[in-house]
Parts: C-alpha cells; structure tokens; sequence
C-alpha cells in the first residue's frame, strides 16, 4: 500500500508540473507580456507593419514592441545579447549566427527574392551579355552580392575576370539613384528599387530577374531571402505567447499584401520607409509566411547552394535541423 501511494503522489505531483506550465505563462503574460520585436528599414521589415497595429497590443496579454534598425549588424548583437525576443534577417544572416552558437531559430520564412539587374543604356539584354561589363553592387557580402556571385558562377562567368561587380557605393537608394541619372549602366538591385527607378527613368529596362534565373538553375522557384527568428529561450518559456505572435504575423503579411496604401502609411509612420516608395513596391515584394517546417527544404537548399561557392557566407558550415524551429 506504501508503494502504491508513493507512485500515485508522484504520478499526480507530475501531472500537477505539466498542468501549471500553460497556467504559470498565463500568469506571466498577464502582466502583459512585452515582446520586443526587431526589423530593419527597407523591406525586410515590411511584412510586420501589421503587428503594430493597437501600438502593438496582440491581445489583452501580449503586446509587440516593434524596433526598427538600419543595419542587420545592430540587429544580431542585441539579439546575441538577450535583448531581443524576434527578429527579421537576411536568410545568410540566420546560418551565420547559427554557427556563431546564438541561440535562436528560424520560425518562418517572410520574405522571397526580389532582385533584378537593371541596365539603363540597353547595352545588355540578357546574362550572356554581361561579358566584359561592370555592375553595381549595393553592399559586399549582401544578399545581392551573393546572390549575383552565385548565379554568374552558374552561368560560367568569372567574378573579377569576365565580369566586373563594383561595391564602390553600398546603399541602394544611392544606386539607383545612378542608375536613374544615367551616371551608371549596370546595377543589381532589390524591391522596392527597381520599382523606383523604373518609374523614374522609363529608359531603364530589366535585363535580368534574377529569381527566375534561381529557379532555372536550383530548379526551385524562389530563394528564400528573409526570415524570422526567434531566441531559444523565448520559445522555451513562452510557447502560448509564440504561437499567438506567429499566427499574428501571418495574418500581418497577408493584411499588408491586400492594403497596400495602407500598409505603406503604416510602414512609413513606423520608420521602415517612405510610403511614397513603399506602396507601389508591396505587390512585388514577395512577402510571404512560410513556417519553418516547411519552408526548410527551401532554405536548406539556399544555404547549400551558397556554401557551394563562399562557406564563409553562411558561417563555414551548413546548418542542422535545430536551426528551424
């Protein structure tokens, strides 16, 4: 009878663990819970100019604090550091830290490519044109210059030898402020850019899409180029609040994708960009909200791809399973 009751308290005391979990996050949440959120001007933020909606209030127990930094360099310390809950990076950017032992992963895929090589004196028409030539990078080590690198690597040019990329002027805005004078010929830029200088300068013409290109080659159709990351020990003490905050995004991406003018006021209030820019760029920007489940065979194929070419690019070494949440 002894044993019997020693088996039973434990079984009960157990259960009784198990149980206060959810009830003990709910506690905690009460309070609200304050999630500190980070994104990054440009594009890479726009898809969660929902969640600021209610100045972030989620539900009666949950608010978003929504930070917006100008360089993912900012992003990956406070995120290393403890200070930041969530955060939407360059795909590369999550490998690197990953590799680096930051404990956090991957929760979803929000963004997909959106880069195009541009030509404003219709020298070029097409890839195999580019021989000889010199095209504008916005920022070595981005995800333009990686992802150019990769696909002329692909086509059979060499980098340096048969084909020139110039880094000399690392903000897009500024390139495709060129491009648009005239004052270059060639440059690869992302969304909302092309937008802008196709607009401005009608002369401008698309060579290349460089997804397209992606999907020709890896035979998958688009490269996931940001997602959104989640510390370990977020997810580990907050696995109520987390699934609330995903279902939150998701429905974020797809209220941006159907309001653009709105959306675009709300991105501009919140500091990631102009609304004048931002607006007609949305539809082409590829936002989307792909779990990382499912979105993993695609990303590890990205990751793959890169580590081809540069494994300094992702971290020296191709991520584990643990990277995806």
């Amino acid at each position: 009878m002894k044993k019997v009751f020693i088996l039973m308290l434990v079984a009960l005391t157990t259960l009784a663990v198990v149980s206060a979990q959810p009830m003990y996050e709910k506690r905690l949440t009460d309070a609200p819970l304050t999630v500190q959120f980070a994104v990054m001007a440009g594009p890479t933020g726009f898809s969660s100019a929902g969640l600021t909606d209610e100045n972030g209030m989620i539900n009666d127990t949950l608010k978003v604090e929504t930070t917006v930094y100008p360089s993912p360099n900012e992003v990956i310390a406070r995120l290393a550091n403890g200070e930041l809950d969530f955060a939407c990076l360059p795909t590369n950017v999550a490998a690197n830290l990953y590799n680096k032992g930051v404990k956090a992963k991957i929760a979803a895929v929000v963004g997909n490519g959106t880069l195009s090589v541009l030509s404003s004196d219709g020298s070029v028409a097409d890839v195999a044109d580019l021989m000889g030539k010199t095209v504008h990078i916005p920022g070595a080590g981005s995800t333009p210059d990686q992802i150019s690198q990769l696909l002329l690597l692909k086509a059979g040019l060499e980098v340096g030898k048969d084909v020139i990329l110039d880094y000399s002027v690392a903000a897009p805005a500024q390139v495709a402020q060129m491009l648009i004078a005239g004052k270059i010929s060639l440059a690869v830029l992302p969304q909302p850019f092309v937008s802008m200088v196709l607009t401005k300068n009608p002369k401008v013409s698309v060579v290349a899409d460089m997804q397209k290109l992606y999907a020709d080659i890896v035979k998958i159709e688009n490269y996931p180029m940001t997602v959104l990351m989640v510390t370990d020990a977020f997810a580990q003490a907050h696995p109520l609040a987390l699934d609330t905050i995903l279902d939150a995004y998701a429905s974020s991406v797809e209220w941006v994708n159907a309001n653009v003018e709105e959306a675009g006021a709300v991105i501009e209030k919140i500091g990631i960009m102009n609304a004048a820019l931002a607006t007609p760029a949305i539809p082409f920007c590829n936002l989307v909200f792909v779990p990382a489940q499912k979105a993993k065979g695609e990303v590890q194929s990205f990751y793959e791809s890169l580590f081809a070419f540069s494994p300094a690019s992702i971290g020296g070494k191709l991520p584990a399973e643990d990277l995806y949440l």
